[in-house]
């Protein structure tokens, strides 16, 4: 027992330190880019193409983490949450593109429509339970996405219509790293947002209502408040990724901001991270945008699939992420935080276990 303690502990420094260590790179490296730097002869370390991976990577984080404060923290799995983004984006968006705020100015008020809208729809949704509120909320996300596209105003649409809605480039300096450091500013948020959900009453109440919902409500815990604003604060998260986007892209519709793949992309991150706690659905985003974006060829390592033409990339890759969506949930069912971490290890009694907790 002694032994297994320590090797954990082990285990668990060794994971913060590697982790610390790629964070740590990964925020001071694109500072080489630096007029500054590049005058006292450090290498470049990124480039333009580095910075949009990384943003999109940072973005994933934020939706990810804000995902599992409803679906992990809460137990309510949530499919709709695209939804969100999308109304942070367009809420953003309108307002420099329409009412000429500045960005930084209208930037407050995407989390704070995202949450209002959560609220008000969140009210009858989580009165539903397990795959009933799944699909309830899958057709939210659908349905405003059409909504935005399709409302017309005297014969012109109101958001863009299929056309989207071209917003003016924020002039600032060092554009590409101005935006990666405003969306690590989201994730650190998200992150410190999950961390006091956890250590407070509130994130209590939450846990409760995902182990059992009926009894919570027996010891005093008023489930439909506490879920609606687990929602809320789920929304305004993922409307501030949405709202900073929409300022980084320059561009936004229908395609880019309510893309229904963002739902599965953001739950198997924090499943892949282990949902439930405070860094693995942000290691999980990490590790599955990475993914993502070397089976699709992005990266600069790369590789060729046999028999596979550069057209059905991105269909293969669909394939083996619901392939490693199975794997992740019979075998590695709470991520690799938990795995990783030192506090279970691979062995046969391990998957068997595994099996017999996620099977019915």
């Amino acid at each position: 027992m002694i032994a297994t303690a320590g090797s954990q502990r082990r285990w668990r420094r060794i994971f913060l330190v590697v982790g610390a260590i790629v964070a740590a790179y990964a925020l001071l490296a694109p500072l080489s880019s630096l007029d500054a730097a590049q005058s006292a002869g450090i290498p470049l370390l990124t480039d333009k193409f580095w910075f949009r991976i990384a943003t999109y990577v940072v973005m994933f984080v934020v939706l990810a983490t804000a995902w599992n404060i409803i679906g992990g923290i809460t137990g309510y799995a949530a499919f709709g949450n695209v939804a969100f983004f999308g109304i942070g984006a367009y809420t953003t968006g309108m307002l420099i593109a329409k009412a000429k705020w500045p960005f930084l100015d209208a930037l407050p008020l995407a989390p704070v429509l995202a949450a209002l809208f959560a609220a008000l729809v969140g009210l009858p949704l989580l009165r539903l339970r397990g795959h009933y509120f799944a699909v309830a909320s899958l057709g939210v996300g659908v349905a405003v996405g059409e909504l935005v596209q399709n409302i017309d105003y005297n014969g012109q649409p109101v958001f863009g219509g299929a056309s989207g809605l071209f917003l003016p480039i924020y002039a600032v300096g060092h554009r590409g790293l101005f935006f990666f450091y405003l969306m690590c500013g989201a994730a650190a948020v998200a992150i410190a947002v999950t961390w006091w959900v956890l250590r407070s009453r509130f994130g209590y109440g939450l846990i409760a209502i995902r182990e059992n919902e009926d009894a919570a409500a027996v010891i005093g815990v008023n489930t439909t408040a506490y879920k609606v604003a687990a929602f809320a604060l789920a929304a305004a998260l993922t409307g501030l990724a949405g709202g900073i986007f929409s300022q980084w892209n320059v561009f936004i519709n229908q395609d880019n901001t309510f893309p229904i793949e963002y739902n599965v992309q953001m739950i198997l991150m924090a499943l892949l991270g282990g949902t439930g706690t405070v860094f693995g659905p942000a290691a999980g985003a990490v590790l599955l945008q990475l993914l993502i974006q070397f089976l699709g060829g992005s990266l600069p390592i790369s590789f060729d699939l046999p028999f596979v033409s550069s057209e059905a990339r991105p269909i293969v890759a669909q394939v083996i992420l619901g392939l490693l969506l199975v794997v992740v949930v019979i075998f590695v069912p709470r991520g690799v935080i938990d795995f990783f971490g030192g506090r279970t290890r691979l062995s046969l009694s391990y998957l068997r276990r595994s099996l017999r907790d996620t099977s019915l």
